[in-house]
């Protein structure tokens, strides 16, 4: 059962977060009772019922953590539960520094060479000169009455015994080399979680993983039993089919360690919705090219529905030759069919061509290849300035065609932070091609 603490650094808010994971639970239809976390933050409560999707509780660093309490059949998830909050310490608590989902490191967990960690320390902690630059070591913002760092360890062949004890010494920890690692490569998951879950809106016809040593892997859901067809690809490659799509946690370990879990479930309260134009029986959202053609759209009344009668007007006073009835907006047929709405999307006026200019553009366009769109353009900047004219030419390859081959030549670009910017030029591309 995957539970655990996490510390998370909240980018846009430029802020530390501490949860308490509840992961999916399955119970009998007969299952009764309740689960209570009570905190410094107040008492929160679960029935058997809330627990069918995972939960993020909220805390505060503290000691103690947390009261965990259950009654009737969850009584056994409290007292998991009980056993993570725990393990908090009074002084220091040591948790991954990943950008989403820091687990907690218990105090009996070595410390990996070459992993970033943050530290949550109750009094000021400050290592010796030589060991702070040694670990890169970062001051944080305070988290309550709480001190934070930021610190690296170094790559097992980078340090010396002296450095390595000193480093036992000052966190009273061992230390082990890099875990074997999983990248998730295609296709991307619609969102992160917290606590680093990737989360699917539709089970994926496969998922494809990258592994940074040749290692075994296992698949379990929440409820304990090994569901998914794992394909061994080749060495590095591993192939991922039959991701349940019942809201359980997918968990992939390589070699019993946890790395990764998925979860397919319902994401509309992520989907983003622009504004809704409608003309005739055409109807279609902003971010989007009108479907209709420039004079049935020029001669016909569009009509612009904002989802809110206060959009609506903050929307018509960025905006001429528009009228507002309630939460719509109209104009009439004959007007230029024009609208700003800044990140709900846009309408561009229609311009009617005339036959003859209209031959004369078809013809310019079959003289000449169309250009790159200006998302791939800027991305095949980041990749020059980032892996050089090598990396480049491979994501060129990519974008010309791309196969799965062409996906593995990709190497080290695969599991950057380019990625996901590379596969939206990507779908961007094929989208102008038809």
């Amino acid at each position: 059962m995957r539970c655990g603490l996490f510390l998370i650094y909240q980018e846009e808010l430029g802020s530390l977060a501490l949860r308490l994971r509840i992961p999916p639970v399955e119970f009998a239809r007969t299952a009764t009772g309740s689960l209570q976390i009570q905190s410094v933050l107040g008492q929160r409560t679960y029935q058997v019922a809330d627990l069918h999707t995972a939960r993020l509780v909220r805390l505060a660093p503290q000691f103690p953590l947390a009261i965990c309490t259950g009654f009737g059949d969850l009584l056994p998830l409290a007292a998991h539960l009980s056993g993570q909050v725990s393990a908090f310490a009074a002084d220091r608590n040591l948790f991954y520094a990943e950008e989403k989902g820091g687990r907690y490191a218990f105090s009996d967990e070595p410390l990996e060479c070459g992993t970033r960690y943050r530290l949550l320390a109750r009094d000021i902690a400050t290592p010796p000169t030589e060991l702070g630059v040694a670990l890169d070591w970062k001051p944080g913002q305070k988290f309550g009455e709480w001190h934070s760092y930021e610190m690296a360890l170094p790559l097992a062949f980078a340090a010396s015994k002296p450095l390595l004890a000193q480093i036992k010494q000052f966190f009273g920890r061992g230390i082990r080399g890099e875990r074997p690692r999983l990248f998730v490569v295609q296709p991307s998951p619609h969102h992160i979680e917290l606590d680093g879950t990737y989360v699917y809106p539709e089970s994926p016809e496969t998922i494809l993983l990258r592994r940074s040593t040749n290692g075994k892997i296992t698949v379990h859901t929440s409820v304990g039993s090994a569901v998914t067809e794992v394909s061994e690809v080749t060495d590095e490659w591993v192939e991922l089919k039959g991701l349940p799509a019942d809201g359980q946690d997918c968990t992939v370990s390589i070699n019993g360690s946890e790395q990764v879990v998925f979860r397919v479930e319902p994401c509309g309260l992520f989907r983003p919705a622009g504004l809704v134009a409608i003309s005739g029986d055409a109807e279609w959202e902003l971010f989007a090219d009108a479907p209709v053609a420039p004079a049935q759209l020029l001669c016909n009344e569009v009509k612009v529905e904002c989802g809110g009668v206060r959009i609506a007007a903050h929307i018509l006073r960025l905006n001429d030759g528009w009228r507002q009835e309630g939460s719509h907006l109209l104009s009439a047929g004959g007007a230029a069919k024009e609208l700003n709405a800044g990140n709900f999307g846009e309408l561009l006026p229609a311009v009617v061509v005339s036959p003859e200019m209209e031959d004369r553009q078809t013809q310019a366009n079959l003289s000449k290849t169309t250009p790159p769109v200006a998302l791939r353009l800027w991305v095949e900047g980041l990749v020059a300035k980032s892996f050089g004219r090598d990396g480049l030419e491979r994501v060129r390859c990519y974008f010309s065609d791309p196969c799965r081959a062409n996906l593995y030549r990709l190497g080290l670009i695969m599991t950057s932070s380019l990625m996901p910017y590379i596969r939206a030029a990507q779908d961007q591309e094929r989208g102008r091609k038809g």
